[in-house]
């Protein structure tokens, strides 16, 4: 934050990035809007307060269902679970897909676990079968080490959900809510009615909540079809974050938005370099 407004860029919100897309607005040059996935607590109490002292606007994209039924997403899951065991050497299957995981250090295992999760995510297999697929090695490696996530995420700062409560407190002309679904899910690997069901129902759920309209959806993994694209737009949604990755520009398909991803281990130019967007968002 701090070597984005040394360089002059202009945090603004996603509304007003809307605006301007649409031509409603003059394009200002280095906007820049803030986005922020799956609804995790410390989006709340650790980067909101950051992002108030540079006065930048902020969207939070949250998958209702665990904000009704807090529990760990299964890469956070798996995640401690790898943890716990010593798996060094073990052959692990998701799909069609197995590899042998290798824990001879930390390192070792973060890489490990890297691969699995981005190979896996590339099976075909529906979504509700790679979870399953996913949340059954966790289970199992739970059970031979006796811990697990949830038993502990309610005071971990790196895996807790924000409450409904939170949501409810922080909604305002600095933070909008949008929806990621209601259980995270990869809206193009699923049929038309269950795409429907998690478009509508967590659109609702913000809105009862929040007394605001939702009109953003982040698609989980950036994940979506043409179909269910076109059942967003149909019930109410204005723009839509896809998994490219890019700029955008005055005219852009709001159902068809891009962003760009920030690593924590890029040095100050790097960060740059990546956004430059003079006259686009």
């Amino acid at each position: 934050m701090r070597i984005f407004s040394r360089r002059g860029y202009r945090f603004i919100s996603l509304d007003d990035a809307m605006e301007m897309l649409q031509g409603h607005k003059p394009m200002q040059p280095y906007s820049m809007v803030l986005t922020f996935d799956d609804g995790y607590r410390n989006n709340i109490t650790h980067a909101l307060p950051i992002l108030r002292r540079y006065n930048a606007p902020a969207t939070f994209f949250v998958p209702t269902g665990f904000l009704d039924n807090p529990r760990p997403f299964w890469w956070d899951r798996l995640d401690y679970a790898l943890q716990q065991c010593n798996v060094h050497g073990r052959k692990v299957k998701v799909g069609s897909f197995a590899m042998i995981l290798d824990s001879s250090s930390r390192p070792a295992l973060q890489e490990s676990y890297k691969r699995l999760r981005r190979i896996a995510k590339k099976q075909q297999m529906s979504d509700h079968d790679f979870v399953q697929d996913m949340d059954q090695l966790a289970v199992q490696l739970e059970q031979e080490s006796g811990r697990a996530l949830s038993n502990i995420q309610k005071d971990d700062d790196w895996s807790a959900i924000m409450t409904w409560e939170q949501i409810e407190q922080y909604a305002g002309n600095d933070v909008t809510f949008g929806s990621h679904t209601v259980e995270h899910i990869r809206l193009g690997l699923v049929n038309a009615e269950i795409a429907f069901d998690q478009l509508v129902r967590s659109k609702q759920h913000i809105e009862d909540r929040t007394g605001k309209r939702c009109m953003s959806i982040c698609c989980p993994n950036g994940s979506h079809s043409d179909e269910t694209t076109a059942i967003a737009r149909e019930y109410g949604y204005v723009c839509q974050f896809t998994g490219e990755q890019g700029l955008n520009h005055m005219g852009d398909d709001l159902m068809m938005l891009k962003r760009i991803s920030l690593p924590v281990d890029m040095s100050g130019t790097e960060l740059v370099a990546k956004v430059a967007c003079r006259g686009r968002v």
